[in-house]
């Protein structure tokens, strides 16, 4: 990874949209740098870790409408 500013974005990226957290972790994980790897993992964390408050965020919607 470059930049903090890179990190930052991809860890907002993997919070707002699960899919490509997994993405890039698949996508990192071959890498042989250390950091990215690491990065890859953070964002199929992230991802994982949103993915509840979407499903509840989408339940709650559904019965307010």
């Amino acid at each position: 990874m470059e930049t903090t500013h890179d990190k930052f974005i991809l860890s907002i990226m993997c919070i707002i949209f699960p899919i490509i957290g997994v993405v890039l972790f698949l996508f990192l994980l071959g890498d042989k740098d250390k950091e990215k790897k690491k990065m890859g993992r953070r964002c199929l964390l992230m991802s994982i870790a949103s993915l509840p408050i979407w499903m509840l965020i989408a339940l709650t919607l559904k019965y307010i409408t």
